[in-house]
């Protein structure tokens, strides 16, 4: 009995962890193009925090490379650029811990000029498969 209502208390404990992101695999196509375009790396995203609309998409989707300003360091870790399309804006932060082995990047939404960031999607950049050098077997 003691042991059910250890078992039942870790259980709903750990439901508000598990429920406050949603999986990975939502995230979209056409967020992933735009920072593996922007940062030349794999993204491999972990979290979508809020689901793009239509019209969301298609801006991401359409606005080439060079609209994105110059990636700007803000800090010894943290490098961002931005995206100004009519009034609304997107931002991409890249942070890289000394600790970390990669970069995190985050993708945030400004809906109006005055309105608080969205986080759109977040991951980790990893380089590209033709990027990493294989490693040399001794002789």
């Amino acid at each position: 009995m003691k042991t059910g209502i250890h078992f039942l208390l870790l259980t709903l404990m750990a439901l508000p962890v598990l429920s406050q992101n949603k999986p990975a695999s939502t995230t979209p196509p056409a967020v992933v193009s735009v920072v593996e375009g922007l940062t030349g790396k794999q993204f491999v995203p972990d979290t979508s925090y809020t689901a793009l609309s239509a019209e969301d998409a298609t801006l991401l989707a359409k606005e080439p490379r060079a609209n994105w300003d110059i990636p700007r360091e803000s800090g010894k870790y943290m490098t961002y650029s931005n995206l100004v399309v009519g009034t609304r804006s997107y931002q991409l932060l890249i942070a890289k811990a000394p600790k970390d082995e990669f970069a995190t990047a985050t993708l945030l939404r400004y809906a109006t000029p005055k309105s608080k960031p969205e986080p759109i999607a977040r991951g980790t950049l990893k380089p590209k498969a033709a990027d990493v050098k294989p490693t040399e077997k001794p002789n």
